[in-house]
């Protein structure tokens, strides 16, 4: 499922790329080195929560943590932008669409996995059990992963249909950050994960300051920012 992630990510991406005037093939780099970083840097998030616990080590278990990544997956985008003199805010509008669609695929990875990041206790009718998952449970329980499917589903399809509107500044990307960081807010609600500051998880903390900074970028767009950058000229 990571690399379907990846590849639907990339022809989204290259489509996006082409309407902006960049040339497309470039999408093969930036989902790559997005994808390299964004698996090191949620291991490495993930190993840091988990240190010392039985069977966890950096190179054993299978856990991935979705903001450690966010991270890796910048720090290698914005390298790649520079490489390919890409203007970061234009970088930043195009991966919006296609990050959204890359979470939607990497939950359902989380799903067939049962890795753990299923929700609390529930009767509701849709509630399930993951007795061979990865971190396998017999009780029945919120299947969070295809809740947040469902919901980046959604951020992909509303990212898409306003890629031509919101072009000024980053304004697609903090409406990326500001859709992505509710949903995550909201899903944590009913996800087994422990409070860990003012009555709420690490991951609902870390969506809050995603949706503060996402709605300046946002506000600023539809103020009539300035525009994206053109690629430049090709060399005559």
């Amino acid at each position: 499922m990571a690399a379907l992630a990846i590849i639907f990510s990339g022809l989204f991406l290259a489509i996006d790329l082409r309407q902006r005037g960049y040339d497309p093939s470039s999408s093969l780099e930036i989902v790559f080195a997005g994808g390299i970083g964004g698996f090191i840097g949620a291991r490495l998030y993930y190993v840091a929560e988990h240190w010392g616990e039985p069977g966890e080590g950096l190179f054993s278990g299978s856990g991935l943590v979705w903001y450690g990544g966010v991270v890796g997956g910048v720090i290698g985008v914005i390298l790649i932008a520079i490489w390919k003199r890409i203007p970061l805010g234009v970088m930043a509008n195009a991966v919006a669409a296609p990050l959204a669609l890359a979470y939607v695929i990497g939950r359902i990875g989380c799903q067939l996995a049962g890795d753990g990041d299923y929700g609390s206790a529930t009767s509701l009718p849709w509630g399930m059990s993951y007795p061979d998952g990865t971190v396998p449970t017999t009780e029945i329980v919120h299947p969070t992963p295809v809740y947040e499917s469902i919901a980046m589903l959604v951020v992909f399809w509303v990212l898409w249909r306003f890629r031509g509107r919101l072009t000024a500044g980053w304004s697609l990307f903090g409406l990326y950050l500001v859709l992505a960081g509710v949903e995550r807010l909201l899903v944590e609600f009913v996800r087994a994960t422990p409070v860990t500051f003012a009555g709420m998880t690490t991951a609902q903390v870390i969506s809050v300051v995603l949706i503060l900074i996402g709605i300046p970028l946002v506000w600023r767009g539809v103020r009539g920012g300035s525009a994206e950058g053109r690629p430049p000229p090709a060399p005559a």
